[in-house]
């Protein structure tokens, strides 16, 4: 078995000073309680929880009532959300978002200079950092841009989940899909708002993202039959392994270990 190199993700941060993505830990807490059985122990956490790349906001933000605004702040409403006859609004929530003039981001919107369709570098256009859909029966989505391309090798997507593992700021983000080797625009997470409120500072982990080769998509799917030569094998393997997993707790590691030294071996004995 031939060790796969590992796949450069190309960032273009179209602003200075952006938050960018950092590779994934598998590391989830800062503290790890002593004793056996702990999640750090168990590695098909520790490899979900490392994989791909972690999002950070790239602005501060939040959504709360009027009461709770942080000072400095700018504020705003949906534009769904419109008043009442009497003044009143159906959702009492506001947004709000503070300026970051180190990243050129003022008054919920970052100027991506030399994009514009004249080509000058001195001209610029407007992008926003929250963003609302206009259609009444998704009140509780907003859009929050990343000001930054992605780029991956080809054939290649980037799926967009929540956080692996760990604890997110209180917007649960929907899961997306983006051809990330070709799509020249930055992407833009959909988050639903919680039913409290919610503050998120710049930098905090809100999503993640894997990368997915194209052609495994939608695989085959195919269903052994019990007098198989595959089903044989996995009843005589699952044997194998409960005695096994019986004589050490640990075996997982071990058999994992072993199967990722071995194609390292098998790369390097023939000088990959």
């Amino acid at each position: 078995m031939t060790a796969a190199a590992a796949a450069t993700l190309t960032i273009v941060p179209l602003v200075p000073n952006a938050m960018l993505p950092r590779i994934a830990s598998a590391r989830t807490r800062t503290s790890v309680p002593p004793g056996y059985g702990v999640q750090e122990q168990c590695l098909p956490f520790t490899a979900a929880s490392a994989l791909g790349v972690i999002i950070p906001s790239p602005i501060r933000f939040g959504f709360c009532i009027p009461e709770q605004l942080p000072d400095g702040c700018r504020a705003f409403r949906s534009p769904l959300n419109k008043p009442a006859a009497d003044g009143s609004y159906a959702e009492s929530r506001v947004f709000y978002v503070f300026d970051n003039p180190a990243c050129r981001f003022a008054g919920n919107a970052y100027e991506f200079k030399g994009v514009s369709a004249s080509g000058s570098p001195a001209s610029g256009v407007q992008e926003p950092g929250i963003s609302f859909f206009d259609r009444d029966d998704q009140p509780n989505l907003i859009k929050l841009h990343l000001p930054y391309i992605w780029r991956t090798p080809d054939a290649v997507d980037t799926l967009f989940l929540p956080l692996l593992n760990r604890t997110a700021p209180g917007l649960e983000v929907q899961c997306g899909l983006v051809e990330t080797d070709w799509y020249a625009s930055p992407v833009n997470l959909v988050l639903r708002t919680p039913p409290g409120p919610v503050h998120v500072g710049t930098g905090d982990p809100v999503a993640q993202a894997i990368f997915v080769p194209r052609t495994l998509r939608r695989p085959v799917l195919e269903f052994a039959s019990e007098h198989a030569q595959v089903s044989f094998d996995a009843r005589k393997s699952l044997a194998d392994w409960d005695k096994r997993h019986g004589e050490d707790r640990s075996i997982y590691k071990v058999l994992a270990r072993s199967a990722h030294g071995q194609v390292e071996r098998d790369s390097k004995t023939r000088g990959e």
